[in-house]
């Protein structure tokens, strides 16, 4: 296994293999948010990083993004953003997989040599997911923490899902910068 995570356009060969795994996703309806994965809905996130984990046979098994945005405070980051399963499908996890740990884990060590970041955090619309992430991340020496607001994560307040809960990790005084309800 082998996890990467680099900058957008510095590097053609993973470029161009991210980038037909994300069109065979979009391409795939049978993903509640398929849409998310279009073209120009992954360019508006700006990803600022890519990630592809490979399992032990080199297929690509998780692939993800880090993303900045302005509605989040200066600083903050947001990891598995846009995260995907293209190999290894399981519908139902008893922990954290090791793709998703440690892609996690490249992705924070990718911020911490490559950015300011203060605080990186995951985000989901959905409810009663974050404790469980939260005990399973563990595993991989990963330690968030969670509140009860929802954060704004995209620029659009009037669309509720912009509001989301977050797991976070970092300068917690941010938190107070950023629109939450």
């Amino acid at each position: 296994m082998k996890t990467i995570t680099w900058v957008p356009g510095t590097d053609a060969i993973h470029d161009e293999l991210f980038d037909q795994l994300r069109e065979q996703h979009y391409n795939d309806h049978s993903h509640r948010l398929w849409q998310n994965y279009s073209r120009k809905e992954f360019d508006f996130i700006r990803p600022v990083a890519l990630t592809i984990y490979f399992d032990d046979d080199n297929i690509p098994e998780v692939c993800s993004s880090i993303s900045e945005r302005d509605c989040w405070p200066k600083g903050a980051y947001r990891i598995h953003n846009r995260v995907w399963k293209c190999n290894n499908k399981k519908q139902f996890l008893r922990r954290v997989s090791p793709s998703m740990g440690y892609s996690a884990k490249s992705q924070i060590e990718w911020l911490k040599e490559n950015t300011d970041c203060k605080l990186y955090f995951i985000s989901r619309q959905t409810n009663n997911w974050d404790e469980w992430m939260i005990e399973h991340f563990k595993e991989y020496d990963i330690h968030f923490k969670t509140d009860n607001y929802m954060y704004l994560t995209c620029p659009n307040e009037c669309d509720d899902t912009c509001w989301q809960r977050i797991i976070y990790s970092g300068d917690e005084s941010l938190l107070a910068q950023w629109k939450r309800k």
